[in-house]
């Protein structure tokens, strides 16, 4: 009768020897789930900082664009020398006729404009939206009567509600 038990014993001993058992390969897929976890992290980083570059190098882009073109306006309305920040009565982006005429000008996210106040299309610039403020300044020791000889010209761009993404600012000089 002992030999009967022990060649029993035995066959089980040799048959639970012959895989895992499950305990095992949960342990086993539990670590190759924190592993490949952890391998994805610095991906996904890479992936999340690519795209707040590609956003940063489109507010750029925005931004530049818009100073230049309020740069190329001539400095006076070309009716009227006088110093009135902001449109006259009816003009649009693509009408403005001089730098001051930019002063207020703003967009909404997701309707930004090109020079030529036509829809830009979305791409990257998603969420981004600009503002424009130009005022007539001066400096220590400028003549007194001398009030409209320099502007600085400001446009911000914009991630969202409130986000500032980029700021640009120019001083420009009258041109006599």
């Amino acid at each position: 009768m002992s030999e009967s038990i022990t060649r029993g014993s035995g066959r089980r001993a040799r048959c639970s020897a012959r895989g895992f058992t499950l305990a095992e390969a949960l342990m086993a897929a539990i670590v190759l789930a924190i592993v490949a976890a952890s391998a994805t992290l610095p991906f996904s980083a890479g992936v999340q900082q690519v795209n707040e570059a590609g956003k940063l190098d489109e507010a750029a882009a925005l931004g530049e664009a818009m100073m230049e073109e309020i740069l190329a306006r001539p400095f006076f309305d070309p009716a009227d020398r006088t110093a009135s920040p902001g449109p006259e009565g009816g003009l649009t982006r693509a009408t403005y006729d001089n730098v001051d005429d930019f002063h207020g000008y703003s967009e909404s996210a997701g309707n930004l404009k090109d020079f030529k106040n036509q829809n830009k299309t979305a791409g990257t610039s998603s969420g981004l939206w600009r503002n424009a403020t130009v005022e007539y300044i001066t400096f220590p020791g400028q003549q007194a009567n001398d009030t409209n000889s320099f502007v600085r010209v400001t446009v911000n761009v914009y991630d969202g509600a409130t986000t500032k993404v980029a700021r640009f600012v120019r001083i420009v000089a009258r041109e006599d």
